[in-house]
């Protein structure tokens, strides 16, 4: 009963600053969602520099020496090593974002 003329000039207040949290949720959703994508092109960018660094390694290692197993080097060892975290941060960053692109997919 109260949703009167003078109610909703009591509670301009009220309106405003729930308005404005929704338009600030609201931002904040598609900033992060911004965020992921720039992340996911940055990471995907790291992940080539990181395969041309094990081919670069491992002509390197063959050329050194041929019977050497490409996998007793530490130096490959490492890049495999950033290689796998690159792929688990991308794979992480690409479920987030399409949960947030598809909320209703996650539902069913």
């Amino acid at each position: 009963m109260g949703e009167g003329f003078r109610y909703n000039i009591q509670h301009m207040g009220d309106i405003f600053v729930d308005s404005l949290e929704r338009t600030v949720d609201s931002l904040k959703s598609s900033f992060r969602g911004v965020s992921l994508t720039y992340d996911i092109h940055e990471l995907k960018k790291k992940k080539g520099k990181i395969h041309r660094k094990i081919g670069k390694r491992t002509s390197e290692v063959r050329k050194r020496s041929p019977e050497m197993e490409l996998f007793a080097d530490n130096e490959m060892v490492k890049l495999f090593s950033k290689l796998e975290g690159v792929d688990e941060r991308i794979e992480t960053c690409i479920q987030e974002r399409e949960a947030r692109l598809y909320p209703a997919a996650d539902a069913i």
